[in-house]
């Protein structure tokens, strides 16, 4: 697993793939091993980075507190050293909010945003106790339970259960604990407005405590799609990783198609071809036009 230098600290990540980057953002506890599934079949025609949060699998401990504009920052440093100048994101959970601060932020570095089961804001009170109980839990040290319990949440089978356990386990519960509470205070919801970067919001069909917040999302957001994808709750990149592939991708393509034939930088012959198998239309003179050599 490559590591980098990054704002002080070590950040683990991986990169699969060429073509048009995504960079995702995990949940607090778990770390990038709740997407191998996109890892592995994400990475035609698009590149895939993931990375594990300060304090969070293989990232060593951060002596800063884990925050939001920190995970920001950090995120468009690895892709200044990975060399991207600009990329999506896919936001996990917790991990969509990271993408809105980073799409309010730095506007420039991001063509949009897939966020699975995001939130703008903590808005109910059940989900309120469920981190407030989990910072309560790191305070008193309960490491190991509180792994147990999240990977299990998110395994589809026996193999995923151990490689997110495994990886988790690893990370510093201070860290866990900072990003918890990060993730209980922040509040993005009046500024969605000026968030012009399309953005795909994705949720469980089962998922019933979130579902609202993706209406409310869709609402606020300049330019959103939303979509749900049946049979499952809160889990979906492990646990129905097909269906969300198939929104992700035709909605980056059809994007990314939609630029190139207004005149931005031409897109890859893979993302080309990916598109013809999905049935997408393509623009006129493809060859000579919008394929980059």
């Amino acid at each position: 697993m490559p590591k980098a230098l990054i704002n002080g600290t070590t950040i683990h990540y991986h990169v699969h793939g060429k073509g048009t980057p995504i960079v995702f953002i995990h949940p607090p506890l778990v770390n990038s091993a709740v997407f191998r599934y996109q890892e592995v079949q994400l990475a035609d025609p698009f590149q895939v980075v993931t990375f594990d949060i300060r304090g969070h699998g293989f990232s060593p401990r951060s002596e800063a507190p884990v925050t939001y504009p920190l995970i920001v920052e950090d995120i468009v440093r690895l892709m200044d050293h990975i060399g991207l100048e600009q990329a999506y994101l896919c936001g996990y959970s917790t991990g969509g909010g990271i993408a809105f601060e980073a799409l309010l932020t730095y506007p420039e570095r991001f063509r949009g945003a897939v966020c699975l089961g995001a939130m703008p804001e903590v808005g109910d009170l059940c989900l309120k106790a469920q981190l407030a109980a989990a910072s309560v839990l790191t305070r008193l040290g309960m490491k190991t339970s509180m792994a147990l319990l999240i990977s299990a949440g998110n395994a589809d089978m026996k193999e995923t259960f151990h490689n997110l356990y495994y990886e988790a386990i690893r990370g510093d519960i201070e860290n866990w604990r900072q990003y918890f509470e990060a993730s209980m205070k922040y509040n993005c919801t009046d500024r969605l407005k000026r968030i012009h970067a399309p953005v795909l919001l994705i949720y469980g069909m089962n998922d019933s405590r979130f579902k609202k917040y993706g209406q409310q999302l869709h609402e606020l957001l300049p330019q959103s799609t939303l979509a749900f994808v049946p049979g499952v709750r809160h889990t979906i990149p492990t646990k129905k990783p097909e269906p969300m592939h198939d929104l992700l991708s035709k909605w980056i393509m059809e994007h990314e198609l939609r630029a190139a034939e207004e005149g931005e930088a031409g897109v890859g012959r893979d993302l080309l071809r990916k598109a013809a198998e999905y049935g997408i239309r393509l623009p006129g003179e493809v060859d000579e036009q919008f394929a980059e050599r």
